[in-house]
């Protein structure tokens, strides 16, 4: 059987690797001359193969699996007497062809274009025990390390069709250590190993004054696989210590350049860095299974990637996939009729690329980025699964996950260059610390801290270009997971996690633009997302528990800024951030059984953020359409039970916030400096709430919720056409179900203190001169309907306590009214400056009204005229004018007034009016006029009444209005009432109403659905 074993195994790598890899046989002692020139292709693959201290047990005897320690490649194959792993190199044949044309005539054929292909398996196989009905144990301490260089440098600088480069340098190494398998028997492990796999290099060409020159696509990729630390025990016991470590990396920057060509100096680096892990699990088959383990992993791909198209034609742009991220299945535990147990600690970093910067100055379609970096982390760990068995987990998970970087370019003077792509997906996808039982007992505890992050800050200009610098992005954050789950079903599980996520997707937009044609715009769309269940159990006729902890931070994009002066079509700015959390958390259900569940949750989310943008002295420049979308999603804190005693308890802590303030500028421009927003705010509240059917049921939570959308609203037009407009939906729904309590026959307890803050929009300022300029309308939309703290009761008991502070606030909290609120005609703010103090407005047409000639206008009343308006004057007097202008000239002295005027309370005039010097009038009285007569006769009819609130005056007089120095002004003194804006003083002696320009009719226009 060991001969068997030795032949199979050689057969199988050799034949494998002969033939799909198989050119070339070398000799493994073979130089090579590090100064030759590189080979136009280079075409390589290598299985590294190092198998040591490996069991088998059968009832015959203990076997040691042979040692084989050998490479088998293209590049050679090396004798069958296991030797010390030898480094790769090129394959031999290609190699030596491609020296041979240096020199010759033929040499001119590739021009430095370069075909590199290095493909590496790495394989470790150690300390690994099988036992077949009997006993074995295996100990190992194992070490492997490769490396294949993959540095490329060729140049086509000036020429056609030169220095382009096609490279794949990909290592996948794989870790088989430490794995214990009984079959009737008991096996054992105690290994240490140790892998270290490493190829890639620099990459760098030119393609400068060239045509179809220095263009690079790279395949960069570190993808390790471990299967490490796993015990399986049928009908047997298997028991596994294992501490694996596995480093991979493919690095290397890409630079090249394509100045002063045509379809030149491009690049596509591709970097992939995920792990793929199956360690430290635990299965049990009428058996034992124990593992106890220790693993990390890392994995390096790609690196910056630096090229130039200024000036050029479709030169220097840059297309950057990258992917990281481990994907783990690890330390879980599944029994059926046994026992199985996993304790283990993980830990693995993966990065996949890095910086972009590029050149689109002066060029054509050149200096453009599209990049789709993702990162991806994906774990299965901690988690127990019985069936008339026992399974027990005890798992630390510790993951970074990196893919992209920064994002610089450039566009200035240029035509559809310096634009970028960006689509950087964000995620973490886990499954940890659960429990789930049928019959038996199952126990998953889990404490995992996961960091999820791609691209970054995203930087261009546009300057004197057209279709250049431009900036398009779709940031997602959306970790999905779920965790700290108890389900039995006739028997008990209880499931634990304590959670700590940061799920990060791009950085801030920024692109500026002088003088550009439809250049240096941003569209970005970033959306925050957490989907999570925690904290849940759920039980039939079983005992179920869990106790759960989560803080959560998920960041899509930032801050977008563009700048669009003296430019048409530019700076202008269209984003609709979201965030919606999505989270189910601290319920319990169970019927028949016992049931407790405590849940703790503190999330920050955040979508976008505030918008800077200005389109000075532009043309379509500077504008925002900015459409945030805020939620609060959660169901929290149910406790629902039948014949069962069911317990809930959650605290939480929510921010969900998305955009921001908005500022733009259109000074001396053209429609410009614009802002239009819907401004959405949606917080649906179910917390609290518990059922109970001949049973007890408790409810107990605390919750504080924030959700966000959108924020103040700045913009200002001097001197501008149709712009610094801002125009407002902001809309807020509350509705919530929560605190309420239904018994029948049991009882059923809730106690739910809540808190929520819910807002859309906010404060609008806006300040400009010119043709529909500096406008504000908004529309704010309310609608709350909750169904809270209502007990139920049939044959049972329902108490429901608590308290609530909810505020919502939609809009501005104080200044622009609402159309509801407001009464009258509102004079337009431009009326102050084209009115003198002594002015009042005239109406056009106004005399057309029957006997309105015959008002006493900038003269003395004669009484033969007054007398023929009998019953023509519409109301009956004016009350309390003389308080406000008191200070009466006394011309002439005051004893010739008669104080039985009709309609005058002449009385309070003469008592304020006493005292008074007779040459020093009141400071702003009126123009002294000649005394009135020692006896006037009274007037014949009543005088009108002051002007009803808000309306414009009933008496039009062209001049200052005036009896005997009584001020007639209707509106002098009026005070608005509660919550009305004031209206501007009117002065007494007015142009024509005619010359009011109707464009400035309304200066605020608002309303309410």
């Amino acid at each position: 059987m060991q001969t068997w074993a030795k032949r199979g195994l050689q057969t199988a790598f050799v034949t494998g690797g002969l033939l799909m890899l198989g050119t070339g046989i070398a000799s493994a002692q073979e130089n090579v001359d590090p100064d030759a020139a590189p080979p136009a292709v280079d075409v390589a693959a290598s299985v590294p193969l190092k198998a040591d201290q490996n069991k088998l047990a059968t009832p015959v005897k203990e076997l040691t699996v042979p040692k084989v320690d050998r490479t088998i490649s293209t590049d050679r194959v090396t004798s069958a007497v296991p030797t010390r792993t030898a480094t790769p190199v090129a394959n031999p044949l290609i190699r030596q062809a491609g020296e041979r044309l240096q020199g010759t005539a033929l040499q001119n054929l590739v021009r430095g274009n370069t075909v590199q292909a290095h493909v590496d398996v790495p394989i470790n196989i150690c300390g690994n025990s099988i036992a077949v009905l009997a006993n074995g144990e295996a100990a190992g301490e194992c070490t492997q390390e490769t490396h294949r260089d993959g540095t490329i440098v060729t140049d086509g600088a000036g020429q056609a069709l030169a220095g382009n480069v096609v490279a794949v340098n990909h290592i996948l190494p794989i870790q088989i250590t430490g794995n214990a398998i009984a079959a009737g028997g008991n096996s054992a492990t105690n290994t240490n190993a140790s892998q270290v796999s490493t190829t890639g290099g620099d990459i760098t060409t030119n393609g400068d004054q060239g045509a179809i020159s220095g263009n690079v696509v790279a395949e960069q990729g570190a993808t390790p696989v471990q299967i490490t630390g796993n015990a399986v025990g049928a009908a047997g016991i298997a028991e596994a210590n294992s501490v694996a470590d596995t480093f991979a990396s493919s690095e290397g920057d890409v630079a090249t350049s394509g100045k002063n060509s045509s379809i030149s100096g491009n690049a596509v680096p591709i970097p992939l860095a995920p792990l793929f892990e199956v360690n430290g699990n635990s299965a049990a088959g009428a058996g034992n299974a124990a593992t106890d383990s220790v693993q990390t992993g890392t994995a390096y791909a790609g690196g910056k990637t630096d090229t130039n198209g200024d000036p050029a034609t479709l030169a220097g742009n840059v297309v950057a996939p990258a992917l990281a991220g481990p994907i783990t299945v690890d330390d879980n535990a599944a029994a059926a009729g046994g026992n199985a147990a996993a304790i283990s600690d993980t830990s693995n970093w993966s990065d996949a690329g890095g910086h972009i910067h590029t050149d689109g100055r002066g060029s054509t379609a050149s200096g453009n980025v599209a990049g789709v970096p993702i990162s991806l982390p994906v774990a299965a760990g901690g988690n127990g699964a019985s069936v008339v068995g026992n399974a027990l987990t005890d798992h630390a998970n510790e993951a970074t996950s990196n893919a992209g970087g920064d994002v610089y370019t450039l566009g200035d003077k240029s035509v559809l260059s310096g634009n970028i792509a960006d689509v950087p997906p964000a995620s973490a996808v886990d499954v940890c610390g659960n429990g789930a039982t049928l019959a038996g007992q199952a126990t998953g505890t889990c404490d995992n801290d996961v960091d999820s992050e791609t691209g970054g800050y995203q930087g261009t200009t546009g300057n004197d270009s057209v279709l250049s610098g431009n900036l398009a992005q779709t940031p997602l954050a959306a970790p999905a997971e779920v965790y700290g789950l108890a389900a039995a079903a006739g028997g008990q599980a209880y499931g634990s996690a304590d959670e700590t996520k940061d799920v990060r997707s791009s950085g801030q937009p920024n692109t500026q633009d002088d003088n550009g044609t439809v250049s240096s715009n941003v569209v970005t769309a970033p959306t925050a997302v957490a989907a999570q269940v925690f904290a849940v159990t759920a039980g039939l006729v079983g005992n179920t528990t869990s106790d759960t902890s989560n803080d959560t931070s998920v960041t899509a994009g930032e801050a977008p800024k563009a700048y669009g002066k003296k430019s048409s079509a530019s700076g202008n700015i269209v984003q609709v951030p979201t965030s919606t959390p999505a989270q189910v958390f601290a319920d319990g259900a169970t019927l028949v059984g016992n049931n407790k569940t405590a849940g703790d949750n503190a999330t920050d989310m955040k979508a976008g953020g505030d918008a800077l943008t200005t389109g000075e002295q532009g043309s379509i420049a500077g504008n925002v359409i900015s459409a945030p979308v805020a939620t609060g999603t959660q169901v929290l804190g149910w406790s629902v039970g039948g014949g069962s005693n069911v317990d809930s308890v959650a605290t939480n802590d929510l921010d969900s916030v998305a955009g921001g303030d908005v500022n733009s500028n259109g000074d001396k421009g053209s429609v410009s400096g614009n802002l239009i927003a819907a401004q959405p705010a949606a917080l649906p509240a179910v917390p609290g709430n518990t059922v109970s059917a001949a049973g007890i049921t408790t409810s107990d939570v605390v919750t504080d919720t924030n959700v966000v959308s959108g924020g103040d609203s700045y913009s200002k037009a001097d001197d501008a056409s149709v712009s610094g407009n801002l125009i407002h939906v902001p809309a807020t729904v509350v509705a919530g179900v929560y605190a309420d309590a239904i018994a029948a026959a049991g009882n059923a307890t809730t106690a739910t203190d809540k808190v929520s803050n819910t807002e859309a929009g906010g404060d609008m300022f806006t300040e400009g001169s010119g043709p529909l300029s500096a406008r504000e309308m908004t529309v704010p939309v309310e609608a709350v309907a909750n169904l809270r703290r209502i007990p139920v009761e049939v044959l049972g008991q329902a108490i429901t306590t608590g308290t609530s502070d909810d505020s919502q606030l939609t809009g501005e909290d104080t200044g622009t009214l609402r159309a509801s609120q407001l009464k009258g005609l509102e004079l337009p703010k431009g009326v102050d400056g084209l009115l003198k103090a002594n002015e009042i407005p005239a109406f056009h047409g106004i005399d057309s009204i029957k006997g309105i000639d015959q008002l006493p206008v900038n003269t003395l009343p004669n009484p033969a005229d007054l007398a023929a308006m009998a019953g023509q004057l519409p109301t009956p007097a004016l009350p309390g004018v003389a308080q406000e202008r008191s200070a009466l000239p006394i011309n002439g002295g005051t004893a010739g007034i008669t104080p039985n005027v009709q309609g005058l309370p002449l009385g309070q005039v003469l008592d304020a009016a006493q005292g008074l010097l007779p040459a020093l009038p009141a400071e702003r009285s009126l123009p002294a006029v000649p005394s009135l007569p020692v006896t006037a006769p009274a007037l014949p009819v009543q005088l009108p009444a002051l002007p009803t609130e808000r309306s414009l005056p009933a008496l039009p007089l062209d001049g200052p209005a005036s009896l005997s120095g009584l001020n007639l002004n209707p509106t002098q003194g009026l005070a608005p009432a509660a919550g009305e804006r004031s209206l501007p003083q009117l002065p007494v002696a007015a142009p024509a109403m005619t010359l009011i320009d109707p464009a400035h009719l309304f200066e605020t226009v608002t309303g309410s659905l």
